[in-house]
């Protein structure tokens, strides 16, 4: 089974700045890509275990005016699609189910909040919860499971004064975990829900700059990861019983890089310095290839990496859109790196991604660079 960053199938989202793209699976061999194309509509490319499609392009969700897009899933044939409306705020959700496009293929459902940004995540079979920025404050909707709490256009509000974006997650049934960074002092607030909503604590560390990123390998534990002010990455713990202090595990980035977990006391971490990806792992009892180093990828890259990983297997697929535009991809199969640890597979052409021609005549023109 494939996981994204948590145990429950979490989005992997990906800012306007940093490409606007989110990868996601719901098990077994699939991963389900979208993103955000020039015309402002929601592109979207699956691989089905055997190949990618569309083939040669990409398909085009029914969208307009689209400010950002978060996809998650709750299990197997299932995807959830939240988007923000870039002109008027509102949240919009479309959702795959059944084999089939809901509300219907042509629409989505408009469930209010007047928001900047949004995020989304499941803690299990029919359960949806979103987090989005209203002003410096996060507010929060769910799906329980036959409605929409508090109703279908209200939002309950958080409260807290950030300078991010919300980042969530969860390790399992009934629990939801979401941070953010504190406008004073550049701290990492944290608030929880578990058989009740936690007050937000204050995790110190910092000053932090953009967006924080929170994982779990499973019940009980919670990593911590934010950038520093001199881009070095920073990481604090939560062991079921207690926090451990913040870490410095060096690098010199402009975002929070990506971090997955294909099994407990698992990390892998995929992050940018320049136009390159840099890898860090975790094996359960030390770094690699030390606390503070770095493996070299691929480069060439314009966008953040979005990672994916296989449950159990030590398998990890990287996505990032090239500085031609192209979505690339790299996997580790557990052994090695495909096609090499230094090149990758063109997924098409997101500069033109509705264009079956243009995305058939790609190929490897770019050094690098190969079609999958």
């Amino acid at each position: 089974m494939y996981y994204t960053h948590t145990l429950v199938l979490m989005t992997s989202l990906i800012s306007i700045v940093e490409a606007s793209f989110s990868a996601v699976s719901w098990g077994d061999a699939r991963v389900d890509l979208f993103g955000l194309a020039p015309d402002s509509s929601i592109w979207h490319k699956f691989y089905t275990g055997w190949d990618w499609q569309p083939a040669s392009c990409f398909e085009k969700l029914p969208s307009s005016d689209v400010g950002a897009v978060s996809a998650s899933s709750w299990g197997k044939g299932r995807l959830d699609i939240v988007f923000v409306n870039a002109t008027g705020g509102n949240v919009l959700h479309k959702y795959y189910g059944g084999g089939k496009w809901g509300p219907s293929w042509e629409t989505a459902a408009d469930l209010g909040g007047h928001v900047t940004s949004v995020t989304s995540g499941s803690w299990g079979e029919n359960r949806l919860d979103i987090v989005a920025k209203l002003g410096n404050s996060f507010v929060h909707k769910a799906w329980t499971g036959t409605e929409w709490f508090p109703s279908d256009s209200a939002w309950e509000n958080f409260g807290g004064d950030f300078s991010s974006d919300p980042v969530v997650t969860s390790w399992g049934p009934g629990r939801l975990d979401i941070i953010g960074i504190s406008s004073d002092g550049g701290s990492i607030l944290h608030k929880f829900w578990h058989e009740g909503w936690s007050k937000w604590e204050d995790l110190g560390g910092g000053p932090f700059v953009k967006m924080p990123k929170v994982t779990s390998w499973g019940p009980g534990r919670l990593d911590f990861w934010a950038i520093d002010e001199e881009g070095k990455l920073n990481h604090l713990y939560w062991d079921g019983s207690q926090y451990q202090g913040w870490e410095t595990l060096g690098g010199s980035f402009s975002h929070v890089p990506q971090v997955v977990h294909w099994n407990a006391t698992k990390i892998d971490i995929v992050g940018k310095e320049g136009s390159t990806y840099r890898l860090k792992s975790f094996d359960g009892s030390e770094w690699h290839p030390s606390k503070d180093g770095w493996y070299d990828l691929a480069s060439d890259f314009e966008s953040e990496p979005s990672v994916v990983a296989r449950r159990s297997t030590n398998f990890l697929s990287v996505f990032g859109v090239g500085e031609d535009g192209t979505l690339r991809t790299q996997i580790w199969t557990g052994y090695d790196w495909q096609p090499t640890a230094d090149s990758t597979w063109s997924l098409g052409d997101l500069s033109d991604p509705y264009s079956e021609d243009k995305g058939k005549d790609r190929g490897d023109e770019d050094e690098g660079s190969e079609e999958l």
